[in-house]
């Protein structure tokens, strides 16, 4: 009979995972030599929610699940922000943590907590693992990874009980399988269509992994309808499709917004309203589509069809919609005609300005490339601004936005692509989360950070100089990032205006290996 050590790594193999994340105590000896019997590769990490980062760009990339190790009491607690960031942005990964052994709880306090009443209101489900318990306990939290809406498990292994042999073994369950649409309800949508004339389609993170990018696009096509994704889905239709009007959950006042609140229909496909910073408050008959029920929280629909996206999006297909004259193909051309930026005023000295920045790296990568961005007023920037060209290539931690996310999950996607990948960092979340850089040398990456620079948190400190109080607690000094880079292995670059950047993206692509681009960013740019 195989330890419980020897269960785990044969379930995580049962279940495709390949790699798992994280940093590791010495009550973990067992579970990582059991992964290394396995064949399964350990990705040590500096930092305990970088793991979690990285095992959600792992399973969004795979359409599996992504998995993450720690030990207990401090790598426990401190990989809880990358947990709650997979909760809010429902991400199926599971974490596994070390625990004190059962028979000290109560006379032992070193390291100890409950780390069921920690983790319980960020997961899914979570257990502590014993000999008795683990082959139902494990095939549960694996299922319910993707089962209904995605999200994140946790199992606590009792270090006294990693080598203890394991009993009732048996074959893993098979998640249920997606039931059909109720034909009746599909009509009701198509009757909620045929009196629209302004349809908009709304699309979200639930896009993955059903992948309906196809059927969106002929949808959309078919009914004219303009479409707005969310950041977790941009590039669900490309950027310059005629269609494509933009992207919201950024702010309250995202531009999409005009062409949401002008629609008289509103198809919601995947969407999540946990993507969004502004209440949703939309009085239109929304139709909402998705593999998960329309709860948590629940918004208002005429009709809900849940199920698989590619049949749903199928079945709609045959819809008769008259549209306005003045809609779709149209309505986008003109309001993004009425958009155009007037001629920009120059950048400070020896700056440049984030949106060079984010044109010269699409001018300079392939359409595939994957791009990630951390947290702070590059990713309101970058989230909206981004032209994103293929789908699931756009990451961003958006549920919770936890600053640390964009070098880790840029790391997993290079580790998975094998292909050029940007990080576009601010100096802040970068500071965070440094010593993971040398993981890009250690697997010989060919990852591209892209740090933005202007020694500041500089969404706090706009919000500020808005208020008219004084700046304060906002800034700080950067360390100097060309002996970081060269410290750390990387090619580097420091980068001031936009011929210098066209140059350092396009070296840094063609090199494949691990680049720190310093961009002397003009933050007034953002605005």
């Amino acid at each position: 009979m195989p330890s419980l050590s020897e269960l785990i790594a044969q379930k995580l193999t049962e279940a495709n995972v390949d790699v798992v994340f994280g940093l590791p105590g010495g009550e973990n000896v067992e579970a990582l030599d059991a992964l290394r019997k396995r064949g399964i590769q350990f990705v040590l990490v500096r930092n305990e929610p970088s793991a979690v980062f990285m095992a959600d760009a792992r399973a969004r990339l795979t359409g599996g699940i992504g998995v993450a190790l720690t030990t207990l009491g401090p790598g426990a607690t401190n990989a809880y922000a990358g947990v709650a960031h997979a909760f809010l942005d429902r991400a199926p990964v599971l974490l596994l943590t070390a625990q004190t052994d059962p028979k000290l709880i109560g006379s032992h306090t070193h390291q100890a907590l409950d780390l069921q009443a920690v983790f319980k209101p960020v997961t899914k489900f979570t257990a502590s693992l014993t000999p008795e318990n683990a082959n139902e306990t494990l095939n549960h939290a694996l299922s319910i990874l993707r089962a209904n809406r995605p999200g994140p498990a946790h199992l606590s292994v009792p270090a006294a009980f990693a080598n203890r042999p394991v009993n009732n073994i048996s074959l893993p369950s098979s998640s249920p399988a997606m039931g059909l649409v109720d034909r009746d309800r599909i009509a009701r949508a198509g009757e909620i269509l045929s009196s629209s004339r302004r349809p908009v389609i709304v699309a979200g993170l639930g896009l993955e992994p059903d992948k309906p990018y196809s059927q969106l696009r002929a949808l959309a096509e078919s009914l004219h309808a303009p479409v707005i994704d969310t950041p977790k889905s941009k590039g669900a239709l490309p950027a310059d499709h005629p269609l494509f009007v933009g992207t919201l959950g950024l702010t309250t006042t995202d531009p999409a917004y005009e062409i949401l609140d002008a629609s008289d229909c509103i198809l919601a496909i995947g969407f999540d309203v946990v993507e969004l910073v502004k209440p949703w408050k939309q009085p239109q008959p929304t139709i909402w589509i998705s593999n998960w029920e329309n709860d948590d929280p629940r918004i208002d629909a005429e009709c809900e069809l849940v199920g698989g996206l590619n049949s749903i999006l199928d079945a709609l297909l045959g819809s008769t919609v008259r549209v306005d004259e003045t809609w779709g193909e149209k309505k986008v051309s003109a309001w993004r005609e009425a958009r155009l930026s007037p001629p920009k005023s120059g950048t400070a000295p020896n700056r440049i300005s984030p949106a060079d920045a984010l044109s010269s790296i699409r001018s300079n990568t392939p359409p595939e490339t994957i791009v990630t961005t951390d947290v702070g007023s590059h990713k309101i920037f970058t989230a909206l601004n981004w032209r994103a060209l293929e789908p699931n290539a756009f990451f961003v931690s958006n549920g919770l936005s936890a600053m640390g996310f964009g070098v880790a999950s840029a790391i997993a996607a290079a580790r998975a692509t094998r292909k050029p990948t940007v990080c576009v960092t601010g100096d802040a979340g970068l500071a965070m989360v440094i010593g993971e850089l040398a993981i890009a040398v250690e697997l010989d990456l060919p990852l591209i950070v892209v740090v933005m620079n202007d020694s500041a948190l500089d969404l706090i400190r706009f919000a500020q100089t808005k208020r008219d109080l004084q700046i304060f607690g906002t800034e700080f000094i950067n360390p100097n990032y060309e002996l970081v880079a060269r410290g750390y292995g990387f090619e580097y670059a420091r980068i001031e205006n936009r011929n210098q950047c066209d140059a350092a993206i396009v070296k840094a692509v063609a090199g494949r290996k691990p680049a720190l681009l310093e961009m002397m960013i003009d933050a007034a740019g953002y605005r």
